[in-house]
């Protein structure tokens, strides 16, 4: 061969080594940058296999994940944890990609538990015939399970930036370029397609698992905050519910109710709301301020936020006390008057009315008639005490005035006036300085929630929740914000939390309805001009309602 001959051939050489050393630097870039944009950690580990195949040429990879499991702690010790390998996925191009989520034991005996162990890489020409003086075991069962035929092998530490060994990236039969292996996918592998890893691979491969390192790492970061978070909601979900277990429930439903609300809005095709759209993002956002929305009852007496009744407990038994004091006092009264009459006829010689058992029976049927007097008052106070869930469901303005017609009648004040302006009540179980209470938990939810630092794209949790209360006319609580004023969100949420306030059989202070009647209260509400109609037609039309029914709690058999 010329000079010159030898000369082009070289420059043909360097020129295809050239060009694979900028196609390996090309496709470390990509993956770089492709790694920056996700944050799924299932996503990462099929970026990272994609490109270790295309980069290395190599026909099959795996990748395995370290972590340590909890094991059963035996009485009151505390907890162990063992390390593990979890080997997640592989690849290959014959039968593609395949997801396992098996545990294999860290020790040395395999290679990748090896590699884990030592953080070192393992190159093997030949798994098949390792050196007698070898620590390492090939696994044959894989290759015996799936047909495949394991020649050489690269596996490399995915290291942190802590050192601490994240899993290993594992790359199997580096194939000879143009052999019938590498041209055809379909063809079963022969070990005289199969080439060893070369030390550019072993480079390459530590550069794409120190970047996939940094990437799981970040993700699982971004993972467990999230986890972090989410249980600390649960955790306030669940103090929120200690207060007032009756409603336990509430806020999960309210929380799947409005989710689903925000995601029929954003599938409306026609009508104000075609053009909203609800990112995930947006979702997240919404299910948390709903999850939340009641917080600030932590902070409301328990006796008032329980309240089942329109009058407490020892208030209806002072009554009843004062009613069985009255039955006393009257029947002393007539015994009195009786006595004394007989003792006057006495002492002036006078002639009884009728014989003694008269005047005993006149006695007995006083006692009698005015008993069963004071039986109806009681009966009456009993139903006034019972909250209506709309005004007008009985008439207690005509109860209370015949109470106190017959307090008036048997000249015994029945009720106090506090007691007269709880027992007349149009609506519920609270005064009007009892519902303010109430309605303060708004405003502390808002002043708790302000305190969280919240992400950007949860920002608006605490404003949303603030207005979950505020009505398009103007009569909402607690700042009276008109329909511009209220956040889209706010206002789905109002119609979810009515909706499962009226429907809700867990709480004592008032019957459920029935679905179709509570539509029924919440298009009164609409046509008022308190709720957006427009999203009261999604929330029914896309049945909406019925999302969360299944979560509510039976009634006992």
């Amino acid at each position: 061969m010329s000079r010159d001959s030898k000369k082009k051939n070289s420059a043909a050489v360097e020129a295809t080594l050239e060009s694979e050393r900028l196609q390996r630097y090309r496709s470390l870039v990509d993956t770089g940058i492709a790694l920056t944009r996700e944050k799924d950690i299932s996503r990462i580990l099929d970026i990272i296999i994609d490109r270790a195949l295309e980069a290395t040429g190599a026909d099959a990879a795996s990748i395995f994940l370290t972590e340590n499991i909890k094991i059963d702690s035996v009485a009151n010790t505390q907890a162990k944890y063992i390390p593990v390998l979890r080997f997640h996925r592989s690849t290959n191009r014959r039968s593609g990609k395949t997801y396992q989520n098996k545990i294999l034991e860290l020790e040395k005996t395999s290679i990748a538990g090896w590699v884990a162990l030592e953080g070192r890489a393992v190159r093997i020409e030949d798994c098949y015939n390792l050196p007698a003086d070898s620590e390492l075991t090939f696994n044959k069962e894989v290759d015996l399970e799936t047909g495949y035929n394991t020649v050489s092998m690269l596996a490399v530490p995915m290291t942190s930036s802590n050192s601490k060994i994240r899993g290993v990236l594992q790359i199997i039969n580096k194939l000879k370029s143009g052999s019938a292996g590498d041209k055809d996918k379909n063809k079963v592998l022969d070990r005289t397609d199969v080439m060893p890893f070369s030390d550019e691979d072993e480079e390459l491969m530590f550069a794409f698992a120190s970047q996939a390192s940094v990437a799981i790492e970040n993700a699982k970061l971004t993972e467990d905050i999230e986890n972090l978070f989410e249980s600390f909601i649960r955790a306030s979900v669940t103090a929120i519910e200690s207060r007032d277990p009756s409603t336990s429930g509430h806020s999960d439903r309210v929380a799947v109710f409005t989710v689903e609300f925000a995601r029929a809005v954003h599938q409306a095709d026609s009508g104000p709301f075609k053009s909203v759209q609800f990112s995930d993002a947006h979702v997240r956002e919404l299910r948390y301020a709903a999850l939340l929305h009641d917080f600030g009852k932590i902070g409301v007496r328990e006796s008032v936020l329980s309240k089942q009744l329109k009058l407490y407990p020892h208030e209806m038994e002072t009554i009843l006390h004062r009613l069985e004091t009255a039955r006393a006092k009257q029947e002393m009264l007539l015994w009195k008057q009786t006595t004394e009459e007989l003792l006057g006829l006495m002492d002036s010689g006078g002639k009884l009315n009728g014989s003694p058992r008269d005047y005993v029976m006149k006695i007995a049927n006083g006692i009698d008639e005015f008993a069963k007097q004071l039986q109806q008052v009681r009966l009456s106070i009993v139903k006034a005490n019972q909250p209506q869930i709309i005004a007008g469901d009985f008439d207690i303005l005509s109860l209370m005035t015949w109470i106190n017609k017959t307090s008036a009648e048997l000249e015994q004040a029945i009720l106090t006036p506090d007691e007269i302006v709880k027992l007349s009540l149009p609506k519920g179980t609270l005064t009007e300085s009892e519902r303010r209470e109430i309605e303060s938990h708004v405003t502390h939810t808002y002043h708790f929630l302000r305190q969280i630092a919240w992400t950007e794209d949860l920002g608006g949790v605490p404003d949303i929740a603030y207005s979950h209360h505020e009505k398009m006319d103007g009569t909402g609580y607690p700042r009276g914000l008109v329909t511009e004023h209220i956040p889209l969100q706010s206002k789905l949420m109002t119609i979810a939390d009515i909706f499962d306030a009226l429907t809700s059989m867990d709480r004592p202070y008032k019957p459920a309805v029935q679905p179709e009647r509570a539509i029924e209260i919440l298009y009164m509400e609409g046509r008022s001009g308190k709720l957006d109609l427009d999203l009261l037609k999604i929330f029914v039309e896309a049945e909406v309602w019925r999302s969360a029914l299944g979560m509510r709690p039976q009634k006992a058999a």
